[in-house]
């Protein structure tokens, strides 16, 4: 492995590491069924998790290195079979460098009722004019054509609502896509809330666009760091074992030093 290869390999998979732990802790596990996963910019494989387990069991035995036809080329199979959800973006969209897909309940109930997001709230700002929605739902997304089909509803934008079934969360950095995960989330139930309790109230678009800039500015990555150091103090052990996946430079993996 060479060596510049190796000390960018490392933050990656301890980002995706937290990442998983941090949707874990939010509630959005999905059981087996969630997705996270990122890559080095420009890579033509990613990393992502073994089929069958849960967020929590996630450590550095349980990664996974793909190409971009699902073929498993470091750690132990399977993969998810609808892994071509990321496949298809990654390809589409070389400014994406982390996917999140997950079936948290509030934005699951604000979709099956054919909702989309208000900006009736400071945080839902984050998502001004950058959340796309899509409406067909043909079940499990097992094919290229269905991950193509979502990547071009995402189109420009970092997230995307699928109704019946969930949201999807592109970012530049796992964090970027994990904190825009867990806010989109979190103001799902507060609308939901709200519409429970009377009429939704919008904010003005020049507040809205103020805070969508300030938040994007830093105050997001500021947050993803915030998760992270929560995170890494809750579950002090999550890197055990990265050490023999990202070997020190010089040292294959698997290879005696």
């Amino acid at each position: 492995m060479q060596a510049h290869v190796a000390q960018s390999l490392e933050p990656l998979l301890t980002e995706l590491i937290a990442g998983y732990h941090v949707l874990d802790h939010d509630g959005q596990a999905s059981g087996v069924a969630g997705h996270l996963s990122a890559r080095l910019p420009g890579a033509p494989t990613f990393w992502s998790h073994r089929f069958g387990l849960t967020f929590s069991e996630v450590g550095a035995a349980q990664l996974l290195e793909s190409d971009f036809e699902l073929n498993v080329l470091r750690g132990t199979p399977p993969i998810n079979p609808t892994m071509h959800i990321h496949t298809r973006i990654y390809l589409a969209r070389p400014d994406v460098n982390a996917i999140v897909h997950t079936h948290g309940k509030n934005i699951l109930a604000l979709s099956a009722i054919g909702a989309e997001l208000e900006m009736c709230t400071q945080p839902a700002a984050l998502f001004h004019q950058d959340i796309a929605y899509l409406d067909e739902y043909e079940g499990a997304a097992l094919g290229k054509s269905e991950g193509d089909a979502i990547a071009h509803a995402l189109g420009k934008k970092t997230a995307v609502v699928l109704r019946h079934h969930g949201q999807l969360v592109v970012g530049a950095s796992v964090g970027d896509a994990v904190f825009r995960a867990v806010r989109l989330e979190s103001v799902a139930g507060l609308q939901l809330a709200a519409m429970a309790a009377g009429r939704l109230q919008t904010m003005p678009l020049a507040g809205t666009e103020q805070v969508q800039r300030f938040q994007t500015a830093g105050v997001a990555h500021m947050q993803w760091l915030a998760l992270r150091r929560e995170i890494f103090r809750l579950r002090p052990n999550l890197l055990d074992g990265l050490h023999a996946l990202v070997p020190p430079p010089g040292i294959e993996p698997g290879s005696s030093a």
